[in-house]
């Protein structure tokens, strides 16, 4: 199969959740980094091998609800396959929902993919998993539940 057959393959298992399907795609040696820091996502780093990325893949699985996987392949040259993917996620826990999209980059040797980057908007994801977990904590540290509550007496919108 060819890179760009190879990752259309991955995508359409990854789209109905067949995680078992898509990691047939992957080479045992597979090396799949999220991007976005780890102050944006506990799920961002770096997963070596195909256990570790079977791990992840159950625990986005175990955390979000997909309610729109819309991926979209941009150009494939040689072994290099790369993607947009327009998503919507429901965090189970918090019932919140994110909406935007990934760009993802695929190395395919041999028919099997062997490194993924993905790339997220680190600060709306990282402003989602506050949301999602239930902190109105600001990077400042001020909390919002201890600001005055009252009308503004003067200025714009007065």
């Amino acid at each position: 199969m060819d890179s760009l057959s190879v990752v259309s393959s991955f995508f359409e298992c990854w789209r109905v959740q067949d995680l078992e399907m898509a990691l047939v795609h992957m080479h045992p040696d597979l090396v799949y980094v999220i991007h976005n820091g780890p102050d944006a996502s506990p799920l961002a780093g770096v997963y070596c091998g195909i256990d570790r990325v079977r791990e992840l893949g159950y625990s986005v699985l175990a955390q979000f609800d997909y309610i729109r996987y819309e991926p979209t392949i941009l150009g494939a040259d040689d072994d290099i396959v790369r993607a947009q993917v327009i998503f919507g996620l429901r965090h189970r826990a918090s019932g919140h929902v994110i909406e935007g999209s990934q760009r993802s980059v695929f190395e395919v040797r041999d028919g099997f993919i062997v490194s993924v980057d993905i790339y997220e908007d680190a600060l709306k994801v990282a402003a989602f998993m506050r949301l999602a977990r239930g902190s109105a904590q600001l990077d400042n540290g001020f909390d919002l539940s201890d600001l005055p509550a009252g009308r503004q007496k003067s200025g714009a919108g007065a």
